[in-house]
């Protein structure tokens, strides 16, 4: 039967010398655990904290970057948003849109008591592109992203002056649209306050599978309390 010989001190290496380190090495880690007992468990947590508060520091310490307030708008003034301009003219409750009909989707009806809650908005496009007022998702960079507080859904846009539906916006010409919405007879009044959020947005360049000009990452650009026919539209 083959016996393993017992391992070896290193080539050349006198055992003495080899048992001597080992002793040095026994002791002096004897003395840290020694030293680090006798350091009150305070000390040690408030050293920690000086580490982490120093650390943090260096990447811009613990507190939140600050964030702008979003914007607060009145009725009259304008908003540059989404490379659009945004002037809310006024808003008001209708029965009917009478001449300005045209092609919108918006209904209300009589025996229920439904009207037709209506915001003014002069829009110029920035954009050196002509631009759809109105866009297929549900957060929308342009018109149709303006929202009213309360309602989910999306305003119906047309013009002001002919009724045509969802126009095209043309660089730099100014143009007065209407967003319309059917309301229940109960849910607002001439009188109420409201809020709007007017959409801001970021430009892209497609340069692959989305080529041409869009706008992504929809937010609140702005807010804007009005009243219910609080404006007389000139």
């Amino acid at each position: 039967m083959t016996t393993t010989p017992p391992e070896s001190p290193a080539q050349g290496q006198d055992p003495a010398v080899t048992a001597t380190n080992a002793s040095a090495r026994a002791k002096v880690l004897g003395w840290a655990r020694r030293s680090i007992d006798l350091i009150p468990t305070s000390w040690l947590i408030t050293s920690a904290g000086a580490v982490l508060l120093a650390t943090t520091a260096v990447f811009g310490g613990l507190e939140a970057a600050a964030v702008d307030p979003i914007p607060v708008v009145e009725v009259g003034e304008t908003f540059a948003g989404s490379d659009l301009e945004m002037t809310v003219v006024g808003v008001e409750l209708r029965d009917e849109l009478s001449a300005e009909s045209g092609q919108t989707l918006v209904f209300p009806d009589e025996e229920k008591g439904e009207r037709i809650l209506v915001v003014t908005v002069d829009v110029t496009n920035t954009f050196d592109k002509p631009r759809p007022s109105t866009a297929n998702p549900p957060q929308s960079p342009v018109v149709d992203g303006i929202r009213i507080e309360g309602l989910d859904e999306k305003g119906d846009v047309l013009r002001a002056d002919d009724g045509e539906r969802a126009p095209r916006l043309q660089p730099d010409v100014p143009a007065r649209v209407l967003l319309t919405w059917t309301v229940g007879p109960d849910d607002f009044h001439d009188g109420d306050e409201i809020t709007l959020t007017l959409p801001e947005s970021d430009h892209y360049v497609g340069q692959s599978v989305m080529r041409g000009d869009y706008w992504q990452d929809v937010r609140v650009g702005a807010t804007l309390p009005a009243t219910i026919d609080e404006v007389t539209l000139p």
